[in-house]
């Protein structure tokens, strides 16, 4: 058992690293000091001169003059490493404080700032080695001049790199990116869903499923599915999902149902493949998009931000995902080559998702006959994609909702009537 909780904290801390802040620039910096250590080679067996007599026009030969350019672009990309991190700083508390505090994960999760980053922490430990080397080699030219001439070219990717950091920022920050980033992940996560034919209305197992308790708190993240499905064709092993990916899990609650007894190798199994995490990233589980695009929505009409507008095209790619969310009928079955289940998910829970998202938004803009109405586009929308009339009670209360909030909270008749109109289309159009 100390080998799957091994193995399990592993996967755990793999995950956490790959999506850390930290991780390209780390990993750019010390391709940069084994490029320094092969560069400072090159210098000291005189290759580094034999190739810079191709172009001797670049050649530093003089000690004193690559010392003082080397300590210029040093000092120039230190500032610049500073003017980074704090437009980094002041991005993620802008983004925190204006829309939602949930989004830092897929702002940090963005490679392209952090490979600048990294870029420029990278050349500046390149041109401390560089440095360090002037006059100090045992053998070889007194100056580095392949190295130097590196380090010169280096900063200038870094000149550049900045621009293209100071051009990625400016646009993350604004929320019409932000909204649509998350929109389209979300939508392409359904399109693969609806496109995988993974989904049952009805999938019956003849088998005796045994309950299974979470071993660990923390949010039901994902099932490392290719792994999983080797472990468990063998031992014939096939898991049943009692929550939906997203949920939080208290230690000890019930969690899923297998077919076998609970043994050591199955327990082992299951904590080495079912990951529970603390974080929410939208690109592993689409319904994280759902409750950003809400929480982004609710935090545009609260009084300290007073962006309607922010509410009002959330509420639009809302719109559009609930629509195609609710063609996901039944039950996501993860089959094995014989075509036997191997992972049964639980039913996905389209009308928990609607009144969370709806109900939200609708407490916070009773007042605003602008977002009313675009509530009533939306419910009017999906019912009208609704061609079983599965949802239909689900939609006609929340249609009810709106007209008991305008009607409490709106001051002016003009704007009651003006709901009522939209209401009454409504009704008549999908709701008969």
């Amino acid at each position: 058992m100390k080998t799957a909780k091994l193995k399990y904290s592993a996967k755990k801390g793999y995950k956490q690293i790959i999506t850390s802040i930290a991780f390209y620039p780390t990993l750019i910096s010390l391709g940069m000091l084994v490029t320094s250590w092969g560069t400072n080679q090159l210098d000291k067996a005189s290759i580094g001169g034999s190739i810079m007599r191709v172009v001797p026009f670049l050649q530093i030969d003089n000690a004193d003059t690559a010392r003082s350019l080397l300590s210029s672009l040093l000092t120039g990309l230190i500032t610049l490493v500073t003017f980074t991190f704090t437009m980094v700083m002041v991005v993620l508390t802008q983004v925190t404080s204006n829309f939602s505090p949930r989004l830092l994960p897929d702002l940090l999760n963005q490679k392209g700032s952090q490979i600048v980053m990294g870029s420029i922490i990278g050349t500046v430990c390149f041109i401390i080695i560089t440095l360090t080397n002037v006059e100090t080699m045992q053998s070889g030219p007194k100056v580095p001049l392949f190295s130097v001439v590196l380090a010169m070219f280096m900063s200038f990717v870094s000149l550049i790199s900045f621009i293209y950091f100071i051009h990625r920022v400016s646009n993350d920050v604004q929320i019409g990116n932000i909204l649509n980033d998350i929109y389209t992940t979300v939508r392409d996560n359904l399109s693969r869903e609806l496109d995988s034919g993974s989904y049952h209305e009805v999938w019956e197992e003849d088998e005796e499923f045994r309950l299974v308790k979470a071993w660990d708190s923390g949010y039901f993240d994902t099932i490392t599915k290719d792994e999983f499905k080797k472990s468990a064709e063998k031992k014939g092993l096939k898991v049943r999902l009692l929550v939906n990916q997203g949920t939080y899990l208290l230690k000890g609650e019930p969690f899923l149902e297998i077919n076998l007894p609970l043994d050591d190798e199955v327990k082992e199994i299951l904590e080495e493949n079912v990951l529970l995490r603390h974080q929410e990233i939208v690109q592993e589980n689409f319904l994280y998009g759902f409750k950003h695009l809400t929480e982004i929505a609710v935090k545009g009409l609260s009084p300290g931000v007073n962006d309607p507008g922010t509410a009002i095209h959330a509420i639009d790619y809302m719109m559009d995902l609930l629509c195609r969310l609710q063609q996901l009928k039944g039950q996501k079955v993860i089959k094995q080559k014989d075509g036997t289940a191997c992972i049964i998910y639980a039913p996905v829970p389209f009308e928990r998702t609607f009144y969370l998202c709806t109900a939200s938004i609708r407490a916070y803009s009773t007042q605003d006959v602008a977002v009313q109405a675009r509530l009533i586009d939306l419910i009017s929308k999906v019912s009208a994609r609704d061609e079983q009339d599965l949802h239909k009670s689900l939609l006609e209360k929340e249609l009810k909702s709106i007209e008991e909030a305008s009607i409490k909270d709106m001051k002016a008749q003009e704007d009651i009537d003006f709901i009522k109109v939209l209401l009454r289309k409504a009704r008549l159009e999908h709701m008969s």
